[in-house]
């Protein structure tokens, strides 16, 4: 968790968030709507968990597994929307550092979803059979 809340805050600070001098020309299009589409799937994927969501790679103990929303197209939305959005904060900072950034979070949550998915197996009987129905991780048909 300390890694990833690093990763964020590098990412944030590095691509000054000031949504205030956000342009609605070129590369402030795109950096808007990145950012659009990651609070879209977020809050989405938050609503779907309901009880369930925590911020921790482990379900909760009395939790059911999910399968609704955007639960039918990737398994990890939430990690979806966060690499969604900084792509955004680094393409509106225009920064190849922060844009560097934001790339390793492909990687992190890639392998953060590894552990999560190890406990999601234990937890949840019918978890094998929902990752052959949704085969995608993070991005449809790539990830």
């Amino acid at each position: 968790m300390a890694v990833q809340v690093a990763l964020l805050a590098a990412i944030v600070l590095i691509g000054r968030l000031d949504l205030a001098s956000y342009s609605l020309t070129g590369s402030g299009t795109i950096a808007w709507v990145l950012i659009g589409i990651a609070l879209v799937v977020g809050v989405a994927a938050s609503l779907s968990l309901g009880r369930n969501l925590t911020p921790y790679p482990k379900p909760v103990q009395a939790g059911t597994m999910i399968e609704r929303g955007p639960y039918r197209v990737v398994r990890h939305p939430m990690y979806t929307a966060v690499i969604v959005g900084m792509f955004g904060v680094a393409i509106r900072a225009e920064d190849w550092l922060s844009l560097l950034l934001a790339l390793t979070l492909i990687p992190f949550f890639f392998a953060k979803s590894s552990f999560e998915e190890r406990h999601l197996i234990e937890h949840y009987p019918d978890y094998p059979a929902y990752r052959q129905r949704v085969p995608r991780r993070l991005v449809p048909g790539l990830l």
